[in-house]
């Protein structure tokens, strides 16, 4: 595959998860959807006896969905979550399912039931109706087990970035209209920018106009239009302000109504825009330029211009007005902004001239590296031991303007599970790069791990899981105290701690301690739960055997069988239980007491 991750181990590669909702049978539609590469399982149905009665399993990943940053009112991609039958039986009752949430939406197919080694799918999307991050489940039941799906998702409002944000007008003959000047309104966000109400200056010599109220698609961008139209003379200024759902602007005008034509002073100027911002531009990219006009309004050549540099190194200016101007003429001061930090920056350019000096005010903000990562917990299920799991995948994409790099880290801590990706050439604004894992078990049981990396946009975790856990044990006597010679129940209570996957291939060998044997008859039961496992415990023999049980994810199972004390004393037993496909599990251990019972004479006294 493409890069190692970093560090030590890398295996191969892991199956396509592609990552994408849960829904079930109540209330969420069925939706057929359109065919991918995922992994059926179809060899990786869990070893079981073949005389056990069938049971229901099910693998389900991946387990945790981001959806990342979608504008509010906007529909996000489907992720998908595959449900694989592993069991004997068809996985069927599909039942829940709808997130908590209902930012969030679900469809499925899984209703019609899945056969032994097939898939079906949960669908997801997210539609916020508010800014901000949003975390629910989806919690769906089956006849394997529960279902939980966790989905995460960032509503994101309209960004606002307007310039420039001052334009001047000099000097324009009372009765008559200036050009006019544009502003431009760029939506930096992720939903409509819309809502523009006001934007007329108070001062109504000065003329506006726009092509915003039908909203602004995200990326895109509209246009005020301002001239000045002076009825009076002398300088004259004002502001148009405006409100949208992004926040409110201001931006500045100003001009010089004059009585009626009149001789140009000699040296003279009008310089426009006087304030612009660049908005946010990822640190280490360099902004579209943007532009500062000066004409000579005089009657000599407009030149000894000097300065200009900005006083912030992060925006820069060219110009082309050295060689001087000539009357009516006009050049340019040109400026860029290349942020190295995040952050909103304010300077100014100050320059000189044969007509006076030049102030232009600059903005810019600087916007670091930021990601979504999806999904965020994988499960392998089942594996044989030695054997390499499909690959599963997770999809980084990055949601800045900076490009996304400074991977670092990233292979799992255990070393079953191997890790790939083709991110260390760095990912630039909108792109999207990959981890590749697998599982590969050296021992049977459940596996839990993480991938940890770090970004220049932030750490990235990535739980993994697969196996199947080793089902659990308790045991007691009841009564816990007996006579010797009399009969006591000896119970095994065994928990399939799985959420979803059977455990199979359930057994225990109990040699019972010295003094304690099998009564006759033994009575030995096994709860339904147990779906039908061998019993052997012999009359009078010393040893209970049980094997190929099968217990349903998140099941309790109950055996009990009759035994016999033949001494007195503290009887220990201990017994642990197993699976073929999770190990051995724990050891439980019980004490029966057992006395002797003693007979005192009875005495009659005389009196």
């Amino acid at each position: 595959m493409s890069n190692p991750l970093g560090l030590r181990r890398m295996t191969a590669a892991l199956a396509s998860l592609a990552v994408i909702a849960v829904s079930a049978t109540s209330g969420l539609a069925q939706e057929p959807m359109p065919p991918d590469a995922h992994y059926t399982a179809q060899n990786a149905t869990e070893p079981r006896a073949a005389d056990a009665t069938a049971v229901a399993s099910a693998w389900v990943t991946p387990l945790v969905l981001d959806f990342g940053p979608v504008g509010v009112g906007f529909t996000s991609a489907v992720q998908t979550v595959s449900i694989t039958n592993t069991g004997t039986t068809t996985l069927t009752n599909f039942a829940g399912g709808a997130p908590l949430d209902t930012q969030f939406l679900a469809s499925q197919n899984c209703a019609g039931g899945v056969a032994p080694g097939a898939s079906c799918k949960y669908f997801f999307s997210f539609k916020p109706t508010a800014v901000g991050t949003f975390t629910t489940t989806s919690n769906s039941s089956t006849n394997a087990g529960n279902i939980v799906i966790t989905l995460r998702g960032t509503g994101v409002g309209a960004g606002l970035h307007v310039t420039p944000l001052s334009f001047d007008f000099h000097r324009v003959v009372s009765g008559t209209t200036s050009p006019n000047q544009i502003a431009t309104i760029r939506n930096t966000g992720a939903t409509t920018l819309t809502n523009f109400a006001g934007g007329a200056p108070f001062d109504t010599q000065f003329g506006a106009s726009q092509n915003c109220a039908g909203g602004v698609a995200p990326g895109a961008s509209c246009q005020y239009f301002f001239n000045f139209s002076p009825k009076s003379t002398g300088p004259i200024s004002t502001t148009s302000n405006s409100s949208t759902n992004a926040g409110p602007f201001v931006i500045a005008l100003q001009g010089e109504g004059l009585p009626g034509p009149s001789v140009p002073l000699t040296n003279d100027k009008w310089v426009t825009p006087l304030f612009l911002d660049f908005g946010p531009v990822g640190i280490g990219i360099t902004s579209p330029p943007q532009t500062v006009t000066i004409t000579n309004t005089g009657s000599s050549v407009l030149g000894s211009f000097a300065g200009g540099a900005p006083f912030d190194p992060q925006f820069s200016a060219t110009q082309n007005c050295a060689g001087g101007v000539a009357p009516g003429a006009s050049c340019r001061y040109v400026f860029r902004f290349t942020p190295t930090a995040a952050g909103t920056f304010t300077t100014t350019s100050n320059s000189s001239s044969s007509a006076g000096p030049i102030v232009i005010t600059l903005r810019g903000t600087g916007v670091g590296a930021s990601f979504y990562a999806s999904p965020l917990s994988l499960d392998f299920g089942y594996v044989p031991v030695g054997s390499t799991s499909p690959p599963q995948v997770v999809i980084i994409t990055n949601t800045s303007p900076t490009t996304l790099t400074n991977f670092a880290g990233g292979a799992p801590f255990d070393p079953q599970f191997g890790a790939t990706q083709n991110c260390a050439g760095g990912v630039p604004p909108g792109g999207s790069c990959r981890y590749t894992f697998t599982f590969k078990p050296n021992a049977l049981g459940r596996v839990t791990s993480s991938s940890n990396s770090s970004t220049n946009g932030g750490p990235l975790v990535i739980q993994l899981a697969g196996g199947v856990a080793p089902p659990t044990i308790s045991m007691d006597f009841s009564p816990a105290s007996v006579e010797v010679g009399k009969v006591t129940t000896l119970r095994y209570t065994i928990t399939n701690t799985n959420a979803a996957l059977a455990a199979t291939g359930v057994g225990l060998n109990n040699a019972l301690p010295a003094g304690l044997k099998v009564a006759s008859p033994s009575g030995a039961i096994a709860s339904p739960e147990c779906n039908s496992p061998t019993i052997n415990a012999t009359p009078g023999g010393g040893n209970i055997v049980i094997a190929d049980g099968a217990i349903t994810g998140g099941k309790v199972c109950v055996i009990t069988v009759q035994v016999k004390p033949e001494a007195a004393g503290d009887l220990v037993n201990a017994v642990a239980v197993s699976s073929v496909n999770g190990g051995t599990g724990n050891t439980a251990t019980a004490t029966l007491v057992v006395r002797y019972r003693v007979k005192l004479p009875i005495v009659v006294r005389q009196t």
